[in-house]
């Protein structure tokens, strides 16, 4: 079996061994999970990554695996989704070197609501202009609208060819599913393979939080404060493995 892991920085790794690392995928959580379940390891996560780059690469990877007959029946697929005021930004080839030092997969570019200050200083005046409106403009209901159908587009695909699958939260739930405009989402999503959508106790960060785990040396350096050292990365992954056992997903 082969073990895929998506999501941002909490499942990047980022900051185990040194301060502003972006990922470290042979000491972050799923490596280890992979270890107690004797999986092969493949991780696409990246930090800073949204919805829209999660279901991109692994869309990808899929893509690829299809390419080349391979079987997806062996696969299990961790996704942990970040929060919804992300996105993320295709970008031409005419890009500045000041804009190409933010890309992350070439020339993809991170989107994060609060990141004002590090964009003014790396955009030229076009995507710095693009980054503003979309912060401004960013309404609340259509980014949870939009978070949603990312969310809904690849369970239905797993469900679709049987591939088994686990998704949580990174870092809290996201979603009112109580607002006019999102009522009767709760019911597209699969509770099994996506158990604590609305659960903010159930979130990685609030789990690491409430469990005594230990941010990170580097991620304190760095100011970050917010990504976890090795050990708590193992805690989780012994943590997912109970979870994953207990509630028969792969079977």
């Amino acid at each position: 079996m082969i073990l895929v892991a998506n999501g941002c920085s909490h499942t990047a790794g980022a900051e185990i061994t040194y301060p502003m690392e972006r990922a470290c995928y042979h000491k972050a959580w799923p490596k280890h999970l992979c270890d107690l379940l004797q999986f092969e390891h493949c991780n696409l996560s990246d930090s800073g990554a949204s919805a829209h780059r999660i279901v991109r690469t692994t869309m990808r990877y899929i893509l690829d695996q299809f390419k080349q007959k391979k079987n997806l029946r062996d696969h299990f697929f961790i996704i942990m989704w970040p929060g919804m005021h992300r996105d993320e930004l295709h970008v031409p080839k005419n890009a500045t070197d000041d804009e190409k030092e933010m890309f992350y997969d070439d020339d993809w570019l991170p989107l994060i609501v609060g990141n004002d200050e590090s964009y003014k200083s790396h955009f030229s005046h076009r995507f710095y202009t693009y980054y503003k409106s979309w912060v401004v403009c960013g309404e609340n209901v259509k980014r949870q609208m939009d978070y949603l159908h990312h969310i809904i587009l690849l369970q239905n695909f797993f469900i679709m060819y049987k591939i088994k699958y686990l998704f949580w939260n990174a870092a809290h739930s996201p979603v009112d599913f109580n607002d006019n405009h999102l009522k009767g989402y709760s019911g597209l999503i699969f509770k099994k393979n996506y158990p604590f959508i609305q659960d903010v106790n159930q979130s990685f960060t609030v789990l690491m939080k409430n469990n005594n785990q230990k941010i990170s040396e580097y991620s304190m350096a760095s100011g970050f404060s917010s990504h976890y050292d090795e050990k708590a990365q193992v805690w989780f992954a012994n943590y997912l493995y109970e979870y994953i056992n207990s509630h028969t997903l792969l079977s």
